[in-house]
């Protein structure tokens, strides 16, 4: 393994992708909190090549919006990075929520979860017999690895919809799918997102669905937590391998009650700009770390 030790001349390397090589305005406030603390940081690409990752002794993730485009490269990123210097989330969760079959430890906890049904390549299984089988006429289906909503197509006839096979076709020929019932509360009272930093509850927003908003603006609305749904989220992040620093958990309420659409611990958007005080929370929270 090459030696890359060497002066440092940042104390935080905050991850993007190559979109967003100067980070996403989210990150740049915490560059900003992080500045206000006397902390230097950096912004880098995950995937560009050539990087000292051990320059700074704490990296966190924040940014790289599109890891789910090579995701055994990225597995073994997480390895690489970890081996020089602290990586944030942790490599556990990173690898842990890399793939949404983590929804089935969160069912297993009995965190109440959106239906899915997990389709692996070869599966001798059609979504029509999965929409059938369930009483699911319109439905979600999208990869198990993926970030920002790709790959991600509704079919409001999935039992007669041919469009919908292939799409299930498509996805398995890369690797495993899942479907669930679309609820149509995400339109009505939209997505809330319970965001935690440092291990404690610190915001919520709420924002439209099949967001592919690549650019780290976009549009959310302060939303006031709710005790039913702050308690869902709380029993998600204790389902998780380990205790994230920085967490977002995405419920949709229902006439039966929140259910957890996905657990975000790689690279959520924070809302850390509805939120200033966020960033000085996840600021402060990265310089305790680092001791």
């Amino acid at each position: 393994m090459p030696d890359q030790r060497s002066p440092s001349r940042a104390a935080v390397t905050i991850v993007t992708h190559r979109g967003l090589p100067a980070g996403a305005p989210d990150d740049q406030l915490l560059a900003d909190a992080l500045t206000r603390l006397g902390v230097s940081s950096r912004f880098v690409p995950w995937d560009a090549p050539g990087i000292n990752w051990a320059q700074t002794p704490l990296t966190i993730v924040r940014s790289a919006w599109d890891y789910h485009r090579a995701p055994a490269r990225w597995l073994t990123w997480i390895e690489h990075v970890a081996a020089w210097t602290t990586l944030i989330n942790s490599p556990a969760i990173l690898h842990w929520n890399t793939d949404k079959r983590y929804l089935r430890a969160l069912a297993h906890a009995g965190v109440a979860c959106v239906p899915t049904v997990f389709v692996a390549p070869g599966e001798a299984v059609s979504l029509q017999s999965i929409a059938r089988d369930h009483g699911w006429n319109d439905v979600v289906v999208k990869p198990a690895i993926g970030a920002s909503a790709a790959g991600a197509m509704r079919f409001n006839d999935a039992a007669s919809d041919a469009r919908g096979e292939r799409h299930l076709a498509d996805l398995l020929a890369r690797g495993v799918a899942l479907v669930q019932p679309y609820l149509r509360e995400v339109e009505t009272a939209r997505e809330r997102s319970y965001v935690f930093i440092g291990g404690a509850f610190a915001h919520a927003f709420s924002k439209g669905s099949f967001n592919t908003d690549a650019s780290g603006g976009a549009a959310i609305l302060p939303h006031a937590a709710i005790s039913a749904e702050q308690v869902l989220a709380e029993a998600a992040l204790r389902a998780a391998p380990e205790a994230p620093l920085y967490a977002r958990v995405d419920l949709v309420p229902t006439a039966r009650g929140p259910l957890v659409m996905e657990l975000e611990l790689i690279e959520p958007d924070l809302g850390l700009r509805s939120r200033p005080a966020g960033a000085e929370r996840l600021a402060r929270a990265c310089v305790d770390l680092g001791g």
